[in-house]
């Protein structure tokens, strides 16, 4: 087969992918369904190889486009097949899912949506956000408590934090909207409307407490709760991209595609700190 597109390592995928905004680009896996639900990149779309050249109205042909699969075989195939099918930039990811070390995100296609299925209006959709916040800063102040090393509790202690940073952003946010629309503004009330769909089951990105803790083999190492921090934040990123892609009211998915370039900061966040500490 020869290459008739560009061909990005991973370095060069993660650093396209941070420099364009959600809704400049395509994220494109082609994967099959159960390879998608066991991992997948935060907000990629999902057409499986076999089903993409009936499905590429799907697409916006303006728009670049990074394909990856499990090796990079089947996305330089699809990279290939987008090109002459007028696609502006197509690329495939050189070494595919297995040679991607970016956060990563799990389950099927509708994971988590029932979480923002009634979401209709703005102010709703801000709500649940915080409320999400709230519910994995409560996760992170419990695993603080339980945690018998100092250091352990310390790193869960400073999840919590940002959990209350990103929260007061989504009140300023919350504010500055309605500000805009020359409405009330009393963030006090918007923030108790907001906590009474605080649920210690449903965290950010619409999973369960239980099925985040699922992932950690151990809840008192530290380097398990670093990887738990970063696979809520993929998780979140990856379910407000989705939600976003099926929101036809164009203010809504703007705020929707809003929290995930948040959401998509705060992952750096974390990899940031993690890199500070030297170590997971």
């Amino acid at each position: 087969m020869t290459a008739t597109v560009r061909q990005l390592a991973p370095h060069e995928a993660g650093s396209f992918l941070d420099s364009a905004r959600l809704g400049e680009r395509t994220l494109l896996d082609v994967r099959q369904d159960f390879e998608y639900a066991e991992g997948h990149l935060p907000g990629a779309r999902h057409i499986p190889l076999p089903e993409l050249s009936e499905r590429l109205d799907e697409l916006d042909r303006s728009l670049p486009v990074l394909v990856y699969c499990r090796s990079g075989v089947r996305s330089l195939a699809a990279a290939n097949l987008l090109a002459g099918q007028g696609f502006a930039e197509p690329m495939s990811l050189t070494g595919g899912f297995l040679a991607w070390e970016g956060g990563v995100a799990r389950g099927p296609a509708d994971l988590g949506m029932q979480s923002l299925a009634a979401v209709r209006t703005v102010d709703a959709l801000l709500e649940r956000a915080w409320a999400m916040e709230l519910a994995l800063e409560a996760l992170y102040l419990e695993l603080a408590g339980r945690a018998a090393d100092p250091e352990r509790a310390d790193v869960f202690r400073r999840l919590a934090g940002f959990e209350d940073k990103h929260r007061r952003v989504l009140s300023l946010l919350w504010s500055h909207y309605r500000t805009s629309k020359g409405e009330d503004a009393d963030v006090t009330a918007f923030e108790a409307r907001a906590r009474a769909f605080a649920s210690s089951t449903v965290l950010e990105g619409g999973v369960s407490a239980n099925d985040y803790m699922s992932l950690m083999r151990d809840p008192d190492d530290s380097a398990e709760a670093m990887e738990l921090a970063m696979a809520v934040e993929a998780q979140a990123l990856d379910l407000y991209m989705r939600r976003s892609m099926a929101e036809a009211d164009a203010e809504l998915r703007a705020r929707l595609t809003l929290l995930a370039e948040e959401e998509r900061s705060h992952l750096k966040v974390l990899g940031n700190f993690v890199s500070d500490r030297g170590r997971l």
